[in-house]
Order: structure tokens, then C-alpha cells, then sequence
């Protein structure tokens, strides 16, 4: 019985330092966070002029930031029904299946990504991202982290964040846009320059439905309101177009 009971016992102290090498290798290789307070900034109480605080001052890319209300309920849904749901269940519940979308990120790592990162697959910058993305939920509410993320999509054309999209696309402020306008600018978040209204706008078209589609399987809007969305003309503003032109 001994001989079984050294080899539990060495069995056990070889996981035990697995796990400690693991833990050791996971830190090191993630080590380089950045500092998530300073997203608050993307949150504000009211709009304002904010940088990117994950960017060198050399070359801080200025946005407007606005709270959450300011978004707007067609925003946000569209948003939801396609990229990131807004009430997610966290950085464990990494894949979501939603309105036909499998949603590989969580709001909480879409944010760690979009706000902090550049697009990189390299294990180390992988990691940062996870334990960024844990940090984040301890640290803001569901609510806080859509505002954030909202704040930083691009929507081509030197456009980021939603009120930059809005106003480009339409002239107007995120709460202020109608059910397919929002649709359409959350149709552009998979490619500005596939969906680009100006460029492609049969295609264009195709997506902004598809997003009104998925917003019916969410339940967020009902079968007359698609109906009557998908309808309505592409509608993006004239010297829009350019702009994007030159």
C-alpha cells in the first residue's frame, strides 16, 4: 500500500506543478495588460472629445464619445442581433448561437479587442485579451462595456465610433435613426468596404435586411415593423457619398 500511496502522492505533485508552470507561462505571455480604467472615458456623461487610451499619444485617433442613452434603442438592437448581444453572459460564455450568428467574441472581449488591441492571432496576444476581457467584467457593467464598444466600431471612411457612423451615413445622431438606418450601419460593422452603400449598394441592401431579419428572430421588433423597414430606400446622405467619392 505504500508503494501506491508514494505514487498518488507523486502523481499529485506533478499536476500540481503542471498547473503552477501553466499558470506561471499564462502570466508571463499576458503580462503586458493595458490599464481598463481609462475606458471610462468612452462612457461619459455627456459627448465628448476623447483618444484612443491604448494609442501613443503620436498617433491618438480623436472620436466622440456618447452615454448609453444616446445610442438609441434601434441601435442597439441592431448591434445585438448581429455582432455582441448587449446582455450577454460573460468571457466563459464565448459561443453564442443567436439569430442564425454564431458569436465567437463576448461583449467583454469585443471590447478588449476593438479598444485595446490590434487585430493580431498570436497566442500571446490571444491570452492578454482573455484576462483583459475577465478584468473588464469585474470592472463595468454590461451597460458600460456596449457604451464602450459602441463608441469604438468603425464604419469606414475614417469613421469610428456610432455617432461618427450616424452622422456620416445619415446626418444624424444615433437616437435619432430610424429602424433601417440602424440596420444598415450594423450590417456595415462585418466590412464598411464589402457593404459600402456607395460602392455596393445592392449588397449593401442584401446585408441591411439580413440585420432586420435577425432583429425579428431576436424579437426585438415585430413582423409588420421588418416588413415596412426592409422596404424603405437605402436613404444615406448625399454629400456623403462625396466624400467617400474623393
Amino acid at each position: 500500500m505504500r508503494w501506491l500511496l508514494r505514487i498518488v502522492l507523486f502523481l499529485g505533485g506533478a499536476v500540481l506543478l503542471v498547473l503552477l508552470g501553466v499558470f506561471c507561462w499564462l502570466y508571463f505571455y499576458s503580462r503586458d495588460l493595458p490599464d481598463i480604467s481609462s475606458l471610462a472615458r468612452y462612457a461619459p456623461v455627456t459627448a465628448t472629445k476623447v483618444t484612443d487610451p491604448c494609442l501613443s499619444p503620436s498617433i491618438a485617433l480623436p472620436s466622440v464619445a456618447i452615454p448609453y442613452d444616446a445610442i438609441g434603442e434601434n441601435v442597439r438592437h441592431a448591434i445585438s442581433a448581429v455582432e455582441v448581444r448587449e446582455d450577454d453572459p460573460g468571457v466563459l460564455g464565448a459561443e453564442l448561437w443567436k439569430a442564425g450568428q454564431l458569436h465567437r467574441w463576448t461583449l467583454s472581449q469585443a471590447v478588449s479587442t476593438l479598444a485595446c488591441y490590434a487585430p493580431s492571432r498570436t497566442l500571446k496576444r490571444r491570452l492578454a485579451e482573455i484576462r483583459t476581457a475577465i478584468q473588464l467584467e469585474r470592472h463595468y457593467s454590461r451597460r458600460q462595456l456596449f457604451t464602450i464598444y459602441s463608441n469604438r466600431l468603425y464604419f469606414g471612411f475614417g469613421q469610428t465610433g456610432i455617432y461618427a457612423g450616424a452622422e456620416f451615413y445619415f446626418h444624424k445622431e444615433p437616437n435619432t435613426v430610424n429602424l433601417p438606418e440602424a440596420a444598415l450601419l450594423a450590417g456595415l460593422l462585418r466590412s464598411p468596404t464589402r457593404y459600402s452603400p456607395f460602392m455596393h449598394p445592392e449588397r449593401t441592401l442584401r446585408r441591411r435586411n439580413e440585420v432586420i431579419d435577425a432583429m425579428l428572430e431576436n424579437g426585438t421588433i415585430k413582423l409588420a415593423e421588418a416588413q415596412s423597414a426592409k422596404a424603405a430606400p437605402l436613404a444615406v446622405v448625399t454629400s456623403a457619398a462625396t466624400t467617400a467619392a474623393q
